[in-house]
């Protein structure tokens, strides 16, 4: 039965037929099995075969925070340019692991497999099928783009399985005063993880208490909120006592500054974003100090070169940078930009390997920019208000991403609207392909389609 959250009575009968009615369904069943071992086990091989990763980028930053955090030296935290949880979560797993990264990939490999769980079941209460569901679940498990971050060490899984999570929570759980409190603590994980989806709250939240009566919602949104500053309260009195200031993390004002100064439509190409940084540490004694120094850069900037004028060549790179075919698990292959610039990543791998590697990743890229579009214009799930709210943190992301430092690892939180849109196209298979689209419907899914294909490779 389909809680009043999600039920949407456009969902054809055929698409909530039982799942595996059609005799084809078990035998893609055992391929995505099949495909989500050999994903995993390749990136298994490569961690411990005959070329182990070398650390690259933040991934030094979390692991020198997580070192000294088990070391107990008091200065442990990094500037607030990093939320400080994932160092705590690294260096929780290195404790157990007797500092050991293993651990750290079972546990991101395991936190993949729940958000998979997750997703699955708010997929299918959306669509009606069981089947959108399970594909939903196997992009998560077998996606080479994201199954790579399992293996990083990058806040990325951790806080996609958080975000799931919230969504999973608002949407079936909202109308339990306990799980409210859930809600909240997951939410200040979250942004304690990557403080991006903060501004997005109050979408969230507003789309959980839609058609509560108010006394009711206003309850529940005091509930939340209160056990989401519970949980974010430690780390914002530390940096104030450390900081000077109440903050919770402070990247927004340098990524924007960053953005704005990046060249080029590739990330990791002309890369600025470290003498940058260096440069933001001694502009002046302080954060907030540095904070005021860094606007007062954007202001000079913009009356300079005038909004019109940035606005353009914005808009002529960041969502080419966003949506490169490559990522970063190619990145560090041999002969990415990544590997390419220092001694970093996969440097011993083999050339013939590492080809057929960057091919197939390139190649799930660009069907999943393909297929999603597509599965998105169906009408099956259409008329549900989680699916806008997904659109809507679609369009935020692209909105601040048109201004701030943008790779392609922050494409990796905009992952679950990618995947809801291919568990779609699978209701809609498994429907017999009704209802038939609408030409403009069509339209449209391939002009994103292809804006995605241009973006991935111009």
């Amino acid at each position: 039965m389909l809680t009043s959250a999600f039920a949407n009575p456009s969902v054809p009968a055929a698409a909530r037929r039982p799942f595996g009615e059609r005799s084809w369904w078990p035998v893609a069943v055992v391929v995505a099995a099949i495909w989500v071992a050999v994903v995993h086990g390749a990136l298994w091989w490569l961690d411990h075969g005959p070329s182990p990763k070398l650390p690259w980028g933040d991934e030094v930053t979390y692991l020198d925070a997580a070192s000294k955090l088990l070391a107990g030296v008091p200065g442990w935290r990094p500037e607030p340019l990093w939320p400080p949880l994932y160092p705590q979560f690294v260096a929780g797993l290195m404790w157990l692991g007797g500092d050991s990264l293993v651990l750290v990939v079972i546990a991101q490999s395991l936190l993949l497999v729940a958000t998979a769980i997750l997703l699955a079941d708010f997929v299918c209460r959306m669509t009606g099928s069981r089947a959108a569901g399970m594909t939903a679940a196997a992009m998560v498990l077998g996606y080479p783009p994201l199954v790579g971050f399992a293996h990083f060490l990058w806040p990325e899984v951790l806080h996609l399985f958080l975000f799931v999570a919230l969504l999973w929570l608002l949407a079936t759980k909202w109308n339990e005063i306990g799980w409210c409190a859930v809600s909240g603590l997951v939410l200040g994980l979250a942004v304690l993880t990557k403080s991006l989806l903060l501004p997005f709250v109050p979408v969230l939240l507003a789309a959980a208490a839609w058609r509560s009566r108010p006394r009711a919602a206003a309850l529940r949104v005091v509930v939340v909120v209160s056990a989401t500053l519970i949980t974010v309260a430690p780390t914002v009195t530390a940096n104030a006592r450390r900081l000077g200031s109440p903050v919770l993390a402070g990247s927004a004002t340098f990524n924007l500054w960053v953005g704005l100064n990046d060249v080029g439509r590739e990330g990791h190409v002309n890369d600025i974003a470290w003498r940058e940084y260096r440069a933001w540490l001694t502009s002046a004694e302080d954060f907030a100090g540095r904070e005021r120094v860094l606007w007062s850069k954007i202001s000079d900037m913009v009356r300079r070169r005038g909004f019109g004028r940035i606005l353009g060549e914005q808009l002529s790179r960041q969502y080419f940078r966003l949506f490169d075919a490559s990522c970063y698990l190619t990145d560090q292959l041999p002969g990415g930009v990544a590997w390419v610039r220092s001694p970093i990543g996969y440097r011993d791998l083999g050339a013939g390997p590492a080809r057929v590697l960057r091919r197939v990743v390139v190649a799930t890229v660009l069907l999943l920019y393909l297929a999603a579009p597509l599965g998105l214009a169906m009408s099956a799930c259409g008329g549900n208000r989680w699916l806008r709210v997904l659109l809507m943190f679609l369009a935020y992301n692209l909105l601040i991403f048109l201004w701030l430092h943008v790779t392609t690892r922050y494409r990796v939180q905009l992952l679950p609207v990618g995947f809801v849109g291919v568990g779609c196209l699978a209701a809609w298979v498994e429907a017999g392909g009704k209802p038939r689209l609408s030409w403009r419907s069509a339209a449209a899914a391939i002009a994103i389609a292809a804006s995605l294909v241009g973006f991935a490779f111009g």
